[in-house]
């Protein structure tokens, strides 16, 4: 198996650096194939002076006392070669020799450059080195006269690598420029979803009304935009139909069964001399009791889903309603281990009927589904301006396919839709909604092997 380039997760960061390494590449290419022109470019048109020197009138019957300066003339017209800021190196070394009469004239740096060496001999230019450096030698005979002339090809080529260090050091510069540049375009094209994304982040079941002009959008994303309205007409128009059923439904069902449950009530005093009818009238009550609450927690949901769930934020102690719900734990099961650690006070803002309820769910959960005999924990600490109240049990944990569930309305674990557990499902859902209402979350927090934990934040009065 082929191993696979990890991928980045930005789009923004891919399309920067994909357009910066596709222009860098470019301009990459364009300077080697320039580089590697203006070299043999450069090496041509010295090799195209110096034969310019040795085949014209200037060396032909030159007397011997102006070879100096015709020495001094070559080293000028070689030396915009080499790098700027001159040099101890000759540009140009000269070699005057007659047959009949020996050296007539030499530069001074040849004989430490070339020292005794062989020159090659044969028609056109040919490359030596000398002294570490490279040369280009030619030579010209008239008569018995045989005229050398080297020029230092080491300088030129230093001259041409400066020149190129400071062509790839504007490269680097203009790669960065670039970068930056492709960021900033990528940025401006990525507005639009920006914008898009910042109106989903922000929307939730009561502002379901929002939506994104596409107006001054680009043609590319505007049918994006139009698309996404769309869908947000849709899914308000279902959502208020929705809740609008749930609440219509649950205030429709109050009055008959406010009625059932009082006549049952009746009938159920005066049934007293049959024990048989006595029963079974009980177990009607009790469901129509717990139709009753189904109907008022539906009756609630359907204000929070409205965003109609006004919290009258009133200064309370959460301290007491802590303590008379752990009386209930003893009351209910005695058995049970009870661990508190709650402060003096918990000082907090909102409805206390509302939060009692959230708190008394949360416990009754724990005695349900809580180990038998198992602890239940209370506590509550300060962290900045929250209060975090803690509601554990002693259980065998929760299975990983129930704890993304476990708010979602009607939802229970397979073990808990057993009649022995009594319950709808609506709780949980319920008191999250309520502690968003005031300000605050509902969570599942993480707690050790053989706990289960719920943590309810609200901030602090």
């Amino acid at each position: 198996m082929r191993a696979r380039w990890p991928r980045l997760r930005s789009f923004r960061l891919r399309i920067a650096l994909g357009s910066t390494l596709t222009a860098l590449a470019a301009i990459i290419l364009l300077y080697a194939m320039a580089s590697y022109t203006i070299v043999h470019r450069r090496a041509d048109i010295i090799d195209r002076m110096l034969s310019a020197h040795l085949a014209g009138p200037g060396f032909q019957a030159t007397p011997q006392a102006l070879w100096p300066a015709t020495d001094a003339q070559l080293n000028a017209s070689f030396s915009g070669f080499a790098p700027a800021g001159g040099s101890a190196e000759a540009y140009a070394l000269l070699l005057v020799e007659d047959a009949g009469r020996g050296p007539q004239y030499r530069s001074p740096a040849w004989q430490r450059v070339f020292g005794n060496a062989s020159l090659p001999s044969g028609p056109g230019l040919h490359t030596v080195a000398g002294a570490g450096q490279s040369w280009r030698i030619g030579q010209a005979a008239y008569g018995s006269v045989t005229i050398w002339v080297a020029v230092n090809r080491s300088l030129s080529d230093a001259q041409v690598r400066a020149s190129l260090l400071r062509f790839a050091a504007a490269i680097v510069v203009l790669a960065v420029a670039m970068g930056a540049l492709a960021w900033y375009l990528a940025g401006r094209a990525m507005r639009p979803v920006e914008h898009l994304t910042g109106v989903m982040v922000r929307l939730n079941a009561s502002e379901l009304d929002q939506r994104v002009s596409a107006a001054e959008e680009d043609l590319e994303f505007a049918q994006m935009v139009s698309v996404f309205n769309a869908m947000l007409d849709r899914l308000q128009r279902s959502f208020l139909q929705a809740a609008r059923f749930s609440g219509d439904a649950a205030h429709e069902l109050r009055t008959p069964l406010t009625i059932l449950q009082g006549e049952l009530e009746r009938s159920f005093a005066q049934a007293g001399a049959d024990p048989v009818l006595e029963q079974g009238l009980a177990n009607m009550l009790d469901e129509v009791r717990r139709l009753d609450s189904i109907v008022r927690k539906l009756l609630l949901l359907a204000r929070a889903d409205a965003g109609q769930l006004a919290i009258p934020m009133c200064p309370l102690d959460l301290r007491p309603t802590l303590d008379e719900l752990a009386e209930d734990i003893g009351l209910l099961d005695a058995e049970r281990p009870l661990r508190l650690d709650l402060p003096d006070r918990i000082a907090v803002r909102g409805d206390a009927e509302l939060l009692c309820q959230v708190l008394q769910n949360l416990v009754s959960n724990a005695i349900k589904y809580g180990l038998p005999g198992g602890w239940i924990a209370l506590s509550a600490r300060r962290k900045g301006e929250q209060w975090r109240i803690d509601v554990g049990n002693a259980s065998n944990g929760i299975a990983a396919e129930h704890r993304h569930r476990l708010f979602d309305r009607f939802y229970r674990a397979d073990q808990a839709h057993q009649r022995r557990v009594p319950g709808v499902g609506l709780g949980l859902s319920l008191a999250r909604d309520i502690a968003m209402a005031h300000g605050g979350s509902l969570a599942l927090a993480e707690a050790e092997p053989g706990q289960v934990r719920f943590r309810l934040t609200l901030p602090a009065a």
